[in-house]
């Protein structure tokens, strides 16, 4: 895999830059940009060099035809602002045409003609085999983008060489989509920790190294207190600490308590313990740019589903088509 470092720009060089442009746009104004601002190094590096990056991705889930709210002309002056004007190009929603998530040829080869070069810089749809992730690599010289570098060697610092004790908290409500972490996992870490929904849902036996919440319940909307004090216990002598998840229903402000205590002691144990933690996933980032806790820790990974894959399996269809 070649390194953006490594791509032979040129003044007037079209990059075709597959980003996470996925961002929550309400009233066509950017709610939460932090995915955007994860993508503004390797675009000024491909500007600074003199290229052209044509900023390509999509927002959330149309039906393959256009859709007013899904625009990414909302997110233009964004752009504008931070990169200055004409200084790039933003393509429209590629999910607006079908082609895309069919992973169609044709389309890869449509979109391959607007440049001389392609960089993925969206590891959060690494897991999709979609014409714009994994088509147009096999067209266009290629290269991983500089944020898609620091994802790769966070998780892998977790995965291959992390300093013990490693304590995995896991957290969402879909038991199904976490148990090939988790299996991973149960064989990696000292300790993994659930929260309450997940922990209802456990029906098979309970290893020595998987703690479960203490209110498992179907109905839990949060840990309870005494897990919570648990928790605690068991992260105060991690020295790596991985989070995919929130621990509750953190759009309620009754039920992110449990999200809240948790993010505090990880990101004082991050600020001046040392510790090494990395926390993923798209709910996770909400609720701690919503706690105020984001910047608190040593890697935030964009990835959600991306992530989760590349943790059980070590390498991404995205991955591959740069290989």
């Amino acid at each position: 895999m070649k390194s953006l470092s490594e791509a032979p720009i040129k003044t007037s060089t079209r990059v075709f830059v597959r980003c996470d442009i996925d961002v929550p746009v309400k009233n066509g104004q950017i709610e939460e940009p932090y995915r955007l601002d994860n993508l503004l190094e390797t675009l000024k590096f491909i500007i600074e060099k003199g290229g052209l990056p044509l900023i390509a991705g999509h927002i959330d889930k149309p039906e393959g035809h256009f859709e007013e709210k899904f625009s990414t002309k909302h997110l233009l002056p964004y752009f504008n602002e931070k990169l200055g004007e004409n200084s790039f190009e933003l393509l429209e929603n590629l999910r607006f045409d079908p082609r895309e998530e069919e992973n169609d040829a044709g389309y890869s080869k449509e979109l391959a003609l607007e440049a001389e070069m392609y960089v993925n810089e969206s590891f959060a749809t690494c897991h999709r085999e979609h014409a714009s992730i994994v088509g147009i690599p096999k067209i266009l010289p290629s290269y991983a983008g500089l944020r898609l570098q620091k994802e790769i060697n966070a998780l892998d610092k977790t995965l291959k060489d992390p300093e013990k004790p490693l304590v995995v908290i896991i957290g969402g409500a879909k038991l199904e989509s976490k148990m090939p972490v988790i299996d991973k996992f149960l064989v990696l870490a000292d300790s993994i920790l659930l929260n309450s929904l997940l922990s209802a849902n456990w029906s098979k036996e309970v290893p020595h190294n998987l703690i479960l919440s203490c209110n498992k319940d179907k109905s839990s909307m949060d840990i309870d207190k005494e897990t919570i004090e648990n928790y605690i216990r068991i992260l105060q002598s991690a020295r790596t600490i991985l989070w995919v998840g929130p621990l509750g229903v953190y759009e309620k402000e009754e039920f992110i308590q449990g999200t809240r205590e948790i993010a505090k002691e990880v990101s004082k144990l991050t600020q001046e313990n040392g510790v090494y933690s990395v926390i993923g996933g798209g709910d996770t980032i909400t609720a701690l740019d919503k706690l105020g806790l984001l910047d608190k820790f040593s890697f935030v990974s964009t990835g959600g589903g991306a992530m989760l894959q590349y943790l059980a399996y070590g390498t991404l269809p995205g991955i591959e088509a740069l290989n």
